[in-house]
């Protein structure tokens, strides 16, 4: 944050990022409820925060890379861009480096006419830093989407402002951004995604959220929003006893959910059952966080794993939901404390999360990562636990990173 305060910004952003509880629905969540949690780490804040200041001169977009050295932070520009200023220059900008950020002023010009003529005609700069590590399931695509959907509303004075909609315009809000974050990737940049990710960092806590009518992905307004119910209040609960492992292997989510939507929407008898039962791990695992019984609850995750390695293998992934992940699941799941651990993203790599003993937290923390780096560093440890695997997979394990998180309360929201 004295970073960001360094640089005089008229406006601070902050997206979290996101657990998937029962998953992946991703992109197939039409037919289903799902739980999921947003989130935020008690030493790594795990979010993307955005910066948009009133500048002299071309407008500007930088984006800086974090890199962690012991307790501190070591922020550096990563690279720095001229924005266009006509509509078409920005199209042009859908698949470079920075194409998450181009689509979504892309998508906020052709939805917003107030919009398109505020941003064209201010000289500003964007600056965007996320903690986040990128590909790892944790959302953080999404949630850079959503700190300039967000950041850019509030800084034009448009959020929730119904005085400046001309004809057939939305009021931007939070189910709004999350609804144009969706159609961004799956539209503009042509990258399958569903709707969880998005309502989840757009929101915050943990929910339950119905996306009845949602399935095909049709235009806004033209299927129903999604419900989100915060369960978090409710059952006064603060927070949830996880742990975050990034296997180190970054994946492409899109062409894990690409391939997925695609036989679902065939009708794939195996798939539509499968899903079928997943749903209704989904709504009975609302019993077991409500009453926080966690063994009850890590049961229903173990079934949700054991389906989803099915699934995947069904449509083409040799290794399920990820050999990397199979082998973190397996490792943690053998202390007594732990109920389960699951994949948490699309799969083939990305994180894993254990659910484990509140009491416990920081022991399992030391064993997991205890277990992790002996299968790294003796050969012949891995070898005979894992006589199937390629050793070449312990070299990517070493990139891994350990996390443990709170619930975050308020989804996507403004600093300063």
């Amino acid at each position: 944050m004295n970073f960001l305060l360094s640089l005089n910004p008229d406006i601070i952003i902050q997206a979290p990022s996101r657990i998937n509880l029962i998953n992946p629905l991703d992109a197939v969540e039409g037919d289903f409820w799902m739980p999921s949690v947003a989130i935020k780490g008690l030493k790594n804040p795990l979010s993307v925060f955005l910066y948009i200041k009133v500048i002299e001169g071309e407008s500007r977009l930088r984006v800086f890379t974090v890199k962690k050295s012991k307790d501190q932070f070591l922020i550096e520009v990563k690279n720095e861009d001229l924005l266009p200023k006509k509509r078409n220059q920005i199209k042009d900008r859908l698949k470079g480096e920075n194409k998450l950020i181009y689509a979504t002023i892309y998508r906020l010009c052709k939805m917003y006419s107030n919009f398109e003529s505020y941003f064209l005609n201010s000289n500003i700069e964007i600056g965007l830093i996320s903690t986040i590590p990128e590909k790892s399931g944790l959302g953080g695509s999404a949630a850079i989407i959503i700190a300039l959907l967000y950041g850019l509303a509030k800084f034009f004075d448009l959020y929730n402002n119904i005085q400046v909609l001309k004809e057939n315009e939305l009021p931007i809000n939070k189910d709004i951004i999350a609804e144009i974050a969706t159609k961004v990737e799956d539209e503009d940049l042509k990258i399958t995604a569903g709707y969880g990710d998005r309502y989840v960092i757009s929101r915050g806590g943990l929910c339950f959220c119905s996306y009845q009518g949602k399935l095909f992905h049709k235009a806004l307004a033209e299927e129903p929003l999604a419900i989100y119910d915060r369960i978090d209040k409710i059952y006064e609960l603060n927070d949830i006893p996880i742990i975050i492992c990034y296997s180190g292997v970054p994946h492409e989510s899109g062409d894990v959910h690409g391939k997925l939507r695609k036989i679902y929407l065939q009708g794939n008898s195996f798939f539509v059952n499968s899903y079928k039962k997943i749903a209704e791990i989904s709504w009975k695992s609302r019993f077991a966080i409500m009453k926080r019984d966690w063994p009850a609850l890590g049961k229903l995750l173990k079934e949700n794993t054991r389906i989803m390695n099915d699934v995947m293998k069904e449509a083409g992934f040799k290794h399920g939901i990820g050999l990397a992940n199979n082998i973190l699941i397996e490792l943690i799941e053998e202390h007594p404390d732990v109920y389960a651990a699951k994949l948490t993203g699309a799969g083939g790599g990305g994180s894993i999360f254990a659910l484990v003993n509140p009491n416990k937290i920081e022991a399992i923390l030391d064993y997991w990562q205890t277990k992790l780096k002996e299968i790294i560093t003796k050969k012949e440890i891995f070898a005979k636990k894992y006589p199937s695997y390629p050793l070449e997979i312990i070299d990517k394990l070493r990139n891994a990173h350990f996390y443990q998180i709170e619930i975050n309360k308020t989804g996507v929201k403004k600093l300063y």
